[in-house]
């Protein structure tokens, strides 16, 4: 029997970012599973885009939509993403045995809880949740504030949980240990930590700088208030009036960002110095992955604050290509590697901070550069991903609770000689 999978991610509505990569990832997998997927994302894209990723434009609101944190916001949230869900189930007729979100958060989840509660399935599916960020995009998971927000999660998570009535059939995952942790105390469910990153089989082959060749310092990604690019431009101007021998290649998307600076960050770095190159473009996952090999550290000057236990897409893929770091300490997701000396932490979210760890990762580049490629070729091949969907899947073929019940009173109840298989 073929089992219909569905995604549904609202924040997805441009190649910008890490939420295209991700989808490609788990499409991959499925397609190992032989199984496809339709794709519930942003009513927002474009429909060139739509038609490129083969998206269903669907959601108002993305898991970014929140701007007053109260309590009436979250419900109007998850209504209106239950509306905007049942319009589109019903519209195509999806009955999905499987469903996935690659970035949830409390009004998804209980928008999801009210949608399964109104408008019941066949049967309640396998549900995968993945929780990337704490429950205000912009503050530590620990900030006193956040409590209520907090209590958005047990909520959201007790009414989900409360209609599906079996927990067997949540899945709930983050991408760092210590988000896991933290939300573990609060969902009343296990945790898995398993990380979606695009797909790389090996590490890269390691750069070899010949005589005269410049260090180069890279970043990457969305140019987003909490991943420091207003520290760059300082930093970069003190660093080269230390050291000759340095070249930086930044690249930042500012369209899709709640970053309103990130345009301005951006072209005062390109007129900043002839060692500076700087992108702005969405890259292909192909020119992503080749943008990030040919980097001989990747800086990573984020807002401790906000990736306190948020992971990094970015990070995880220069781990397994075996490329050293320069991040802040207190980020959670590059914790192991400053503490094993694949990388270097910043004291401070500074400009100071960050340029005396350019120098400390320059001086010791050779040492942190093979230290990061041994680990590199110690991971493997990450199968987390493969083995939760192959788990979910197999899960999803078994007869629910009841049915089993009503089979063994039935297996128990038959006359002599009667088949043990109900037809």
């Amino acid at each position: 029997m073929t089992r219909e999978v569905l995604i549904i991610d609202p924040s997805l509505r441009s190649a910008d970012g890490h939420h295209l990569g991700v989808l490609q990832r788990f499409r991959t997998e499925l397609a190992k599973l032989q199984l496809d997927s339709v794709t519930l994302a942003s009513l927002h894209m474009s429909e060139a885009f739509s038609r490129e990723a083969d998206l269903i434009p669907t959601f108002e609101k993305s898991i970014y939509y929140r701007s007053q944190w109260t309590r009436e916001e979250l419900d109007e949230g998850a209504q209106i993403f239950c509306a905007d869900l049942r319009s589109k189930m019903r519209g195509l007729r999806l009955r999905p045995d499987i469903m996935i979100f690659p970035a949830a958060d409390q009004a998804t989840v209980l928008g999801l809880a009210q949608y399964l509660e109104r408008y019941r399935l066949r049967k309640a599916p396998q549900i995968l949740l993945w929780l990337m960020m704490a429950p205000h995009y912009r503050k530590a998971i620990d900030d006193p504030s956040v409590a209520p927000l907090l209590g958005e999660y047990e909520d959201a998570f007790a009414a989900l949980r409360r209609v599906v009535s079996d927990d067997s059939r949540i899945h709930v995952c983050c991408e760092t240990e210590a988000m896991a942790a933290a939300y573990q105390r609060h969902i009343g469910l296990e945790i898995e930590t398993v990380i979606v990153h695009k797909l790389i089989e090996r590490p890269r082959e390691r750069r070899i700088r010949r005589p005269g060749d410049r260090i180069r310092l890279l970043c990457a990604g969305n140019a987003n208030a909490a991943k420091g690019y207003s520290l760059l431009a300082g930093a970069i101007e003190r660093l080269n009036r230390q050291r000759n021998d340095l070249e930086f290649l930044i690249h930042g998307t500012v369209e899709q960002t709640d970053n309103p600076e990130g345009k301005r960050e951006l072209q005062r770095l390109a007129e900043l110095a002839p060692n500076v190159k700087v992108r702005t473009d969405v890259f292909s996952t192909e020119d992503y992955l080749a943008w990030l090999a040919q980097a001989d550290l990747l800086l990573q000057p984020y807002d401790p604050e906000v990736y306190r236990t948020r992971g990094s897409g970015v990070f995880a893929e220069a781990v397994k290509l075996g490329i050293p770091v320069v991040a802040t300490k207190g980020c959670d997701f590059s914790r192991a590697a400053i503490e094993q000396g694949r990388g270097v932490g910043m004291d401070a979210f500074t400009n100071e901070g960050l340029v005396q760890a350019v120098l400390v990762a320059a001086d010791r580049l050779d040492e942190i550069s093979a230290r990061a490629a041994s680990f590199a070729v110690s991971l493997g091949v990450d199968r987390s991903l493969e083995t939760l969907l192959a788990r979910t899947v197999a899960a999803a073929e078994e007869p629910r609770g009841w049915l089993k019940k009503a089979f063994k009173r039935y297996v128990g109840q038959r006359p002599p000689g009667v088949a043990t298989v109900p037809r």
